[in-house]
């Protein structure tokens, strides 16, 4: 009896080591995310705000004129943060960016130079992987376009850091912590991450005016907006309701990783409902969908999107 004691005190006594242990070192990587954050917001400022709303960049128009003769690109009237958007800002864009940011209410509002959200839903590795939940802790920089998203999930137990730093990308995931399950990094990362990055202004309807962005009207409720940072472009077309709401986005800009390669993605994000955070309505809900050999697949769903923040300083705490 006395022996059997002893051995169930020791499985505790060991059960209850790895668990601090395991905490720790989550710990640990969440500290990395935040320093990733600090890192973020120490860059200087990447684009040449003057005193009013800025011109496009020379070199992005040069290249949007490339890919087309007869639809002209507009660029989006930029200011530092701190200027407010105006009606005559949004007046000068095509008409479902007009109807968009019209829905999304930030005329009269103060640019922005960074925001943090949290995101909560459910993921899976491929079409017939099971789920697993799934928060995304997240803070975008903007004067000098920067993302550093710290993911979690608890069946199985499984954490990372999705960032986008100094024009690099990184996907970092580990398995209970310990094990390295991902780290992609390259050039397909990078210009991955910053499609995500485009993709994110969605969610912070604000945010599309503190960056050299360019649009066009790409049918009655379409537009295509485009981005240029550290010499790489990327566009997506978004869709929207007679309302104003986002019902959809795509790019061919993005890149899965698919059994050890890189294939390229026609990655789309529909979108459902409209809430009011923050003073901006911004959707409900979310989805993601990978179609990088024909057969599109929804691999993450997001129904809480929450403690939007702007102006944000770090990562928001844990929900």
């Amino acid at each position: 009896m006395m022996m059997n004691l002893m051995i169930r005190v020791l499985v505790g006594v060991l059960a209850a080591a790895a668990v601090l242990l395991l905490a720790a070192r989550l710990g640990g990587l969440e500290r990395q995310a935040r320093a990733d954050v600090a890192t973020a917001r120490s860059l200087p400022p990447a684009f040449g705000y003057g005193p009013g709303p800025a011109g496009p960049d020379p070199a992005a128009v040069a290249g949007s004129e490339a890919r087309t003769a007869d639809t002209a690109w507009i660029a989006l009237p930029m200011a530092a943060p701190g200027t407010p958007v105006t009606d005559a800002d949004i007046d000068a864009l095509p008409e479902p960016a007009r109807r968009y940011f019209r829905h999304a209410n930030v005329s009269g509002k103060p640019r922005i130079a960074s925001f943090s959200v949290i995101l909560e839903g459910r993921i899976r590795n491929g079409p017939e992987a099971p789920w697993m939940p799934l928060v995304m802790r997240q803070y975008n920089r903007l004067d000098n376009p920067a993302r550093v998203v710290f993911l979690t999930s608890t069946k199985p137990p499984m954490n990372g850091i999705d960032s986008f730093l100094e024009g690099r990308g990184r996907m970092l995931i580990k398995a209970l912590n310990l094990i390295k399950v991902v780290d992609s990094r390259g050039p397909e990362m990078a210009v991955s991450a910053l499609a995500t990055f485009l993709n994110d202004l969605t969610l912070c309807p604000l945010a599309y005016f503190s960056l050299p962005l360019r649009w066009r009207q790409a049918g009655p409720d379409s537009v295509e907006l485009s981005v240029t940072h550290t010499g790489m472009t990327v566009s997506a077309v978004m869709t929207v309701d007679a309302e104003g709401r986002p019902v959809d986005w795509k790019t061919g800009d993005r890149y899965a990783e698919v059994e050890g390669r890189s294939r390229k993605d026609r990655w789309s994000t529909p979108f459902e409902g409209s809430k009011e955070i923050a003073g901006l309505r911004i959707p409900e809900k979310g989805a993601g969908i990978h179609d990088y050999d024909g057969n599109p697949y929804v691999y993450v769903e997001l129904d809480r999107i929450h403690t939007l923040v702007l102006d944000a300083e770090n990562l928001p705490d844990r929900p």
